[in-house]
């Protein structure tokens, strides 16, 4: 029988393996706090209220909503999202560590009460050139469900312009920014017609509450300033969006909006089901199945791949086999269902950021 010691352990476990991959993608002061926290007993035993798969960085956006609420303490000295001019993280470590002890029941609440939804409006530029293929294939406008929709912030991604190739700027002038990467291959580029927006979540986001909005702002990394000040933006465009959202178990609301939902139909998701069970996957994809035994439509997944996985939760295997996490952690598929059956092809795969996405043509 497991132990609570076994339970730190496991946790502890999950710290050191994080510290690596937040250091490869960018974030290190949350490495920082990995490092410090594998070590420490009180840190451990707050951050397993956390959730199951996440919980440093659980725990970590936890500490930083409270900062974000106020920021006088002085650790936000520590988080450019909140200082213009940061300190370096090393020696962040002891502040975590004091503002944990104080803030100890506030921060359990919020672990035991809120989820990690991490979502950036950059997220988007992995999501146009398969929403391309998808429209040429299926037709516009497209009816757009997204599963783990936490905000919508992908479900408005034709609001924003692009730049991700020799095309130049794809949208609107009037966007509220142009967001830049690096498109190698892939198809021509264009801003698909969208009919309706359909949202699923187990905890969906008001973007129109205080509360909420900085919750999500929190998610991001503390080294995001500028990503942070996109979604911002993002959520008030979604404010002003007519989008249903439904909360709750995804795969009780999956059968009724496959129902209802009108063609062409268009459903994605982008770093959810990388946190679903084996068998929430399987139930998933039978639903599909089943659906799509009178209808077709399209599916679009955006998620780490089973090598990733496999390092994200300590177990990278050879070490010849392991990818770095900046360079192609994920993968881009796109799945058309007709007929009881599905033809799914990998199309593309992404950097941890979204930024380089490498298309397979």
């Amino acid at each position: 029988m497991a132990t609570a010691q076994d339970a730190l352990d496991m946790v502890a476990g999950a710290f050191r393996a994080s510290a690596h991959i937040y250091r490869e993608m960018g974030t290190p002061l949350y490495a920082e706090f990995c490092e410090g926290g594998a070590e420490d007993a009180d840190i451990l035993s707050l951050a397993d209220h956390g959730m199951e798969g996440a919980k440093p960085s659980h725990l970590f956006s936890a500490v930083h909503y409270l900062l974000l609420g106020d920021p006088s303490d002085p650790l936000s000295r520590y988080f450019a999202t909140l200082a213009d001019d940061p300190l370096p993280p090393g020696g962040a470590y002891p502040e975590l560590a004091r503002f944990c002890r104080e803030h100890r029941d506030e921060l359990r609440h919020l672990l035991q009460t809120r989820s990690v939804q991490t979502t950036y409006a950059e997220r988007c530029r992995a999501l146009l050139a398969p929403m391309c293929e998808v429209a040429r294939e299926a037709g516009e406008p497209l009816n757009l469900v997204e599963i783990g929709c936490s905000a919508g912030v992908l479900l408005v991604f034709d609001k924003f312009a692009y730049k991700l190739n020799d095309q130049g700027v794809i949208g609107s002038p009037d966007a509220p920014f142009v967001l830049e990467g690096e498109l190698h291959g892939g198809p021509e580029l264009f801003i698909p017609r969208i009919g309706t927006r359909t949202g699923i979540d187990l905890h969906t986001i008001d973007a129109r509450s205080e509360e909420e909005r900085r919750w999500l702002l929190s998610l991001c990394f503390p080294e995001l300033r500028d990503e942070q000040q996109r979604l911002a933006k993002a959520l008030d465009i979604i404010a002003d969006t007519d989008i249903t959202m439904l909360e709750g178990n995804g795969l009780e609301h999956v059968p009724d909006v496959l129902a209802r939902a009108e063609n062409p139909l268009c459903i994605f998701h982008s770093a959810c089901l990388f946190y679903w069970p084996a068998d929430a996957k399987a139930a998933l994809e039978e639903m599909f199945l089943k659906a799509s035994r009178s209808r077709q439509f399209w599916r679009i997944g955006i998620e780490p791949s089973d090598s990733f996985d496999e390092w994200h939760k300590g177990r990278p295997g050879h070490e010849s086999n392991r990818k770095p996490a900046n360079r192609q952690s994920g993968e881009i598929s796109i799945s058309r269902y007709a007929d009881g059956a599905v033809e799914r092809r990998v199309v593309g795969w992404p950097n941890a950021d979204y930024g380089i996405i490498d298309w397979n043509d």
